[in-house]
């Protein structure tokens, strides 16, 4: 591999990611609100359930972007640890007292500081910000992980018990908030740091099999929904072995992307820059449309539905891909500056 080379298959990635996992919590309200087993229900179940592997895909790309600027420098841990932890965590305080100034005023909560830090503490202050718990522990302990992989040589096994020990602790460790436990998704992070290791070999192997994957992500989808909608015992596996192959069927589909799209690779970056403050806001324009429809009394669950897709879906790309695109105006507007300064 180059070792100047930039992945630009991982925007591609963020661009799917970013559009399932709105699509996840739009669709969750026609999986909880048509009758069981009827059709629109079983239609939604199928395209939400295809569309469940965003916290999976979000957590391996964080492997491979935590740890790719490091194959050719050393690693220090402190200085990883605040560059990362700065990126996610201010963007996500600003976004809890949106989110908690948001519910206040819509009546949910009263003011309650107690309650409020707990809230942040726990990524309790909105039911999808568990992600951002998950990922700073995948921050703090990476590192062993990645130091694990470099001085192995026998990386694909250790990955294997990874797999082994992440599906065990997703089915058994069961207790309150354990869905905020980073052991139930390690083996994703550290596959994503494998690929920074390993790159010609992973991408060889996934364009080798790509038409396996393809089809395996299409039966594996079908056979997840089943599942789901039979409220299986084996659910926690299949959900494991979905989001593996979902990782594999994504990654074939941003490298495919990467070559048949270069001319829009201008606004897949952005739109990749704009990934996390897209995965913050969508909840908040969906609790507001949820929130419109109930006070219009609109009770059908396929205008819900449609007004959701409506309000959530372009309202969030624009605002946070206008937000991203004015903060690089500036960052290269003061770049631009402090170079003429130094001149002078």
């Amino acid at each position: 591999m180059n070792t100047k080379e930039k992945l630009y298959e991982l925007d591609y990635m963020r661009f799917i990611a970013c559009f399932a996992v709105m699509i996840v919590h739009i669709t969750a309200t026609g999986v909880e609100g048509y009758i069981h087993g009827s059709f629109p229900h079983i239609v939604t179940l199928i395209v939400n359930r295809s569309f469940k592997f965003t916290t999976p895909i979000f957590i391996f790309l964080s492997g491979v972007t935590s740890f790719y600027s490091y194959r050719n420098r050393d690693f220090k841990y402190f200085e990883f640890i605040k560059k990362r932890l700065l990126n996610v965590l201010v963007a996500y305080i600003v976004w809890c007292v949106i989110y908690y100034a948001a519910y206040i005023k819509l009546g949910y909560y009263g003011f309650n500081i107690n309650e409020f830090i707990k809230s942040v503490l726990l990524g309790k202050m909105s039911y999808h910000l568990y992600f951002v718990i998950i990922i700073t522990q995948m921050y703090i302990f990476g590192p062993i992980f990645y130091k694990l992989l470099k001085n192995s040589d026998k990386k694909v096994a250790i990955l294997i018990i990874a797999a082994i020990f992440t599906a065990l602790c997703a089915e058994y460790i069961r207790f309150k908030d354990s869905d905020r436990l980073f052991l139930k998704y390690i083996f994703f992070y550290m596959l994503g740091i494998y690929l920074t290791l390993e790159y010609d070999k992973f991408t060889s192997f996934l364009m080798k099999n790509k038409w396996l994957f393809i089809i395996g992500y299409a039966v594996i989808g079908l056979t997840y929904t089943v599942v789901s909608y039979l409220n299986m015992a084996i659910y926690i596996y299949v959900w494991f072995i979905f989001s593996l192959t979902s990782i594999f069927f994504v990654y074939i589909a941003g490298l495919i992307m990467k070559d048949a799209f270069k001319k829009y690779y201008s606004f897949i970056k952005l739109f990749g820059q704009s990934s996390y403050y897209i995965y913050l806001m969508h909840p908040l324009v969906l609790t507001l449309a949820i929130r419109y429809t109930d006070m219009n009394g609109i009770l059908s669950i396929t205008k819900r539905l449609i007004i959701y897709s409506v309000a959530v879906i372009p309202t969030t790309v624009i605002c946070c891909l206008g937000f991203t695109a004015a903060k690089n105006y500036l960052k290269k507007k003061r770049k631009a500056t402090a170079a003429v300064a130094s001149e002078n």
